[in-house]
C-alpha cells in the first residue's frame, strides 16, 4: 500500500471546532457511503492538531508552518491509479463538492512509508508528531533518502526510543502529477513540498515535547538534520491520530458510528451502502425507529 496525505486547514468561514466536527463526523459518514471512494481508499486516517499555543517554540525542532496547518489525512491506496477514480467520479463531485468544509489552501504528498521501529503492543491513534522535511540545497533525492534512512533513522531511535516513542516510520515521496486534480477539491493544493516525512507515535504529549526541549538530544538531531534537510523550509505538526476506517487491517480508534451495524446511521444507510462493503453482516430488525426494513 502507499499512502496519499492531504495538509489542510478549516475554511475561513468555520471556526475549528465547527471544521473538525464537519471533519470528524460529516465528511467521514459520506466518505464510506460512496461508492467510488470504498473502492479505492483501503484506510482512512484523520490527524487534529494540537491548539499552538499548547506546544512551546523551545520544544520544536523544526518550525510551526506560516499557514498553521491543522488536519492531516492519510488514504491508504493500492497505487496511484486509484486517485482519479477517487477525487474525480461523479458519485465523489455530487457527494463531497456540496460539502465544503477545509480550506481550498493544501499540501498533497503520495508516499511509501517505512517502519523503523514499533513496539509490539503497537495500537495506532493517540498522540503523533509529524516532521516535513524540505530537501536541503545541493543535496539530491537519492541523497536524502539514503541518509535519512541509513544515518537519520537510526539516530532517532537510540535517542527516542526510551523516551515514550511506541513507532517510528519515514516516508518517501513517489511524486504527483498535479494535472490529475484539474476540476477537483484539490486543484490548488501544492503538489510534492517536501522531500520526505517523519511520523513519531508517542505515549503522551509530555514525552513529545521533552526530548525537544533535552539539550544534547537536541542538538544531536539538528545536526543530523542540518546534513540533508533545510531546517527552516521544514516544518512540524503535534497532532492526535484517528482511524477512521481500515478494511486491510481492521483497525479503527474508533470506528466511525456509521460502521457500527446496531447504530441508526448504519441501520438507515444500510439498503444504500451494503455492496460496498460486503463483510458487514445485514443488521437483525429489531424495535425502534433506527431500522429500515429492505423491500
Amino acid at each position: 500500500m502507499i499512502k496519499w496525505n492531504i495538509t489542510s486547514r478549516h475554511h475561513p468561514s468555520l471556526s475549528t471546532e465547527r471544521f473538525y466536527y464537519e471533519w470528524a463526523v460529516i465528511h467521514v459518514a459520506l466518505m464510506v457511503t460512496n461508492a467510488s471512494t470504498m473502492r479505492c481508499f483501503k484506510r482512512y486516517v484523520q490527524h487534529f492538531a494540537y491548539e499552538f499555543e499548547m506546544i512551546p517554540d523551545e520544544a520544536r525542532l523544526l518550525p510551526l508552518h506560516p499557514t498553521k496547518w491543522q488536519s492531516f489525512a492519510e488514504h491508504w491506496i493500492e497505487g496511484i491509479q486509484a486517485i482519479g477514480p477517487a477525487v474525480s467520479s461523479e458519485d465523489y463531485r455530487g457527494r463531497m463538492h456540496p460539502h465544503s468544509f477545509s480550506d481550498s489552501t493544501m499540501e498533497l504528498h503520495l508516499l511509501q512509508g517505512t517502519t523503523v521501529y514499533e513496539r509490539p503492543d503497537f495500537k495506532s491513534g493517540g498522540v503523533k508528531l509529524i516532521h516535513n522535511l524540505k530537501l536541503k540545497a545541493g543535496v539530491s533525492v537519492e541523497q536524502f533518502n539514503a541518509f535519512l534512512a541509513e544515518k537519520h533513522a537510526p539516530l532517532v531511535l537510540d535517542l527516542l526510543k526510551a523516551r515514550g516513542l511506541r513507532k517510528y516510520e519515514i516516508d518517501r515521496q513517489l511524486g504527483l502529477d498535479p494535472n490529475q486534480f484539474k476540476g477537483t477539491l484539490f486543484e490548488k493544493g501544492g503538489v510534492d513540498q517536501y522531500a520526505g516525512l517523519e511520523e513519531f507515535w508517542f505515549d503522551s504529549l509530555e514525552d513529545a515535547l521533552a526530548f525537544g526541549k533535552d539539550p544534547k538530544v537536541r542538538q544531536a538531531l539538528l545536526e543530523s538534520y542540518g546534513q540533508f534537510v533545510d531546517i527552516q523550509a521544514s516544518h512540524s505538526i503535534y497532532m492526535t491520530e484517528r482511524v477512521a476506517f481500515d478494511f486491510v487491517t481492521r483497525e479503527a480508534t474508533p470506528p466511525p458510528a456509521i460502521l457500527n451495524p446496531d447504530s441508526c446511521e448504519a441501520r438507515t444507510c444500510y439498503d444504500d451502502w451494503k455492496c460496498y462493503l460486503p463483510s458487514l453482516v445485514k443488521p437483525e430488525p429489531h424495535q425502534g425507529n433506527c431500522y429500515r426494513e429492505r423491500p
